[in-house]
């Protein structure tokens, strides 16, 4: 088997590479400008009231944080899109094979990515169900606590219950 990389070959390569590259640029370029505006609020804020920073003023800054329960709601999330989707693309190159007798594209190509994202899929699943067993007491007491700040206390007791 000889590799010859032709012109559309290398095009292919260097635009994708250099799509990547971008992405990446914009990504940390953006994060650089909110690091650079909260700065820039706390300087602000410390010129006028040069005692101290009030720390709701520095808590309203940070991200939120996600709660335990949306970061395991959102492993699942991902495990069943990536692998329902690397599902999907194994089937249809089945399909493919057994309809046209042949692989679509280069020599099964497909079933290698549709068996990569399956099994990414399946390991953010793993993740989950691991993460929520082993976790299942800090969720709870997280589940308490809110309740118990909230004026709305049998609301939210009845949404987290529904949602578990």
């Amino acid at each position: 088997m000889q590799v010859i990389w032709g012109v559309e070959d290398i095009m292919k390569i260097l635009i994708t590479f250099t799509a990547i590259v971008i992405i990446a640029v914009l990504y940390f370029r953006n994060k650089r400008n909110e690091t650079e505006k909260r700065t820039q609020i706390i300087l602000s804020a410390l010129e006028k009231n040069s005692d101290s920073v009030p720390e709701e003023l520095l808590h309203s800054l940070n991200a939120p944080q996600k709660s335990i329960k949306e970061r395991l709601l959102g492993k699942l999330l991902w495990g069943c899109l990536l692998g329902l989707s690397g599902l999907g693309i194994i089937i249809a190159e089945m399909v493919m094979y057994f309809s046209a007798g042949k692989y679509f594209e280069d020599e099964g190509v497909l079933l290698v990515l549709g068996a990569v994202l399956l099994a990414t899929g399946v390991a953010f699943l793993i993740y989950y169900f691991v993460g929520r067993r082993a976790l299942h007491h800090e969720i709870e007491t997280f589940r308490r606590s809110y309740i118990h700040k909230s004026p709305h206390k049998q609301a939210i007791n009845d949404l987290w219950i529904v949602s578990e």
